[in-house]
């Protein structure tokens, strides 16, 4: 029996409202799927774009404090608020995209991504600009779970892999370049053009949403205010029912693992080097050798070919991630930092596509959205509650008990997915 069965409430009936860009009854690989892997480009440009913004305030902290009259403390904020922006919104985006449908979903939160960039573009207040930092966050997680329903409805387990591996490969590409030209642009023009180019990005690509199929099923409308009511009264029943499913704190607990490991670690190797005594050019150039270091593990994996290699992927990945960690908790020198950065990098490809293929479907076709969203959340979210804890660590040079303990959760990580690998083709 698959993981999937065991965790889910059994699948809906062929009548039922059916994977989006598939129509009732409709086996994946036929035309419905074929135009879901036509729209792909516009979504996988839709996740670039967000993942570029990210990335975009780490270089440009000293112009923004600059500029907007205030300490580096403040601007240094707005990097919390996204991620916190992001993680919180990610659940309501699943809600959506599972009640509404991903396009709908993905143009909505493009449009309030592309409206928060043109505030925070024109933003003279400090705390205006953070504000509008943390709603940009918050549109643009609208990606997480549409991607996760739109590559579910691909069909096998080989085709989705490849496609999230494509669109891995384009986001760390775009994470490795989008800082540097958004420093050369704040030295060329203004750093407003930087976060106006985005918003116009944004409101292109929720545009351009048409180009993706719908849900074939539209959600039912209902007239008159008891309708409504029992209407709404069975939303909460499905909610309740919802987390208590086993598959859901499943996907919560993997996502945390996740995030503290494959997002945390990362995130903490340029404060080590300046714990380490490097200057800050060895920081921005560990984020570049990391970047590429990602994009290289995606593009093996998209040359992978056949569905039983989940358990080689898995291993692979983790065991990288597990020897990064304990390099680092060993001797976290300089070429160290260095090497774990490269490890890093190369377990991103294989785990995080891995667990994004398989995740949606520990939870049955009617949650799916969610199921993507959860898993995205617990895993930006405990990533900033990581860092936040670890970062009087780093101060005090306890280098060797924190990634000691991050080895552990790799270790962690790593074991449970490997448990599951045999069900990760379904």
């Amino acid at each position: 029996m698959s993981t999937s069965a065991q965790l889910s409430p059994p699948a809906a009936p062929a009548t039922a409202r059916s994977a989006p860009g598939t129509a009732p009854g409709t086996a994946p690989g036929t035309a419905p799927a074929r135009r879901t892997t036509a729209g792909l480009p516009a979504l996988h440009l839709a996740a670039a774009v967000g993942n570029a913004d990210w990335h975009l305030t780490a270089p440009l902290l000293g112009v923004l404090a600059t500029a907007l009259h205030t300490d580096l403390a403040t601007v240094t904020a707005a990097i919390g608020a996204y991620s916190l922006g992001q993680g919180l919104a990610l659940p309501f985006w699943g809600r959506l995209s599972d009640r509404f449908g991903p396009r709908r979903a993905l143009r909505w939160g493009l449009t309030v991504a592309a409206l928060s960039a043109a505030v925070a573009a024109v933003a003279g207040d400090p705390r205006l600009w953070v504000a509008t930092r943390a709603a940009c966050g918050a549109g643009f997680a609208a990606v997480a779970p549409c991607a996760g329903l739109y590559h579910d409805a691909l069909g096998p387990f080989a085709d989705r892999r490849r496609a999230y591996a494509r669109m891995m490969t384009l986001t760390s590409a775009v994470a490795v370049g989008a800082p540097l030209l958004a420093g050369l642009a704040a030295r060329c023009t203004s750093w407003r053009a930087v976060f106006a180019v985005v918003a116009l990005l944004a409101a292109v690509l929720a545009r351009h949403t048409r180009a993706l199929p719908a849900t074939a099923a539209p959600p039912v409308r209902t007239r008159g205010p008891r309708l409504r009511s029992l209407r709404m009264r069975s939303l909460r029943l499905r909610s309740l029912r919802l987390l208590r499913s086993r598959g859901l704190w499943v996907l919560a607990g993997l996502g945390v693992a996740e995030g503290l490991v494959l997002l945390g670690v990362p995130a903490l190797l340029a404060p080590t080097l300046t714990a380490v005594g490097a200057g800050d050019r060895a920081g921005l150039l560990v984020t570049v050798v990391y970047g590429a270091s990602v994009c290289a593990g995606s593009f093996a994996v998209r040359r992978l070919t056949g569905p039983g290699r989940p358990r080689a992927l898995l291993a692979a990945g983790g065991a990288a991630g597990l020897l990064a960690t304990v390099l680092l908790a060993a001797r976290p020198a300089v070429p160290v930092v260095f090497a774990a950065a490269v490890l890093l990098g190369l377990a991103w490809g294989p785990l995080h596509t891995t667990l994004q293929t398989w995740a949606p479907r520990l939870l049955a076709p009617g949650a799916r959205g969610t199921a993507a969203s959860v898993l995205a959340m617990s895993g930006v979210l405990a990533c900033a509650a990581g860092v936040a804890l670890a970062a009087p660590l780093v101060e005090r040079g306890a280098l060797t008990v924190l990634f000691g303990t991050l080895g552990g959760f790799a270790a962690v990580l790593t074991a449970l997915l490997a448990g599951a690998a045999r069900h990760l083709t379904k």
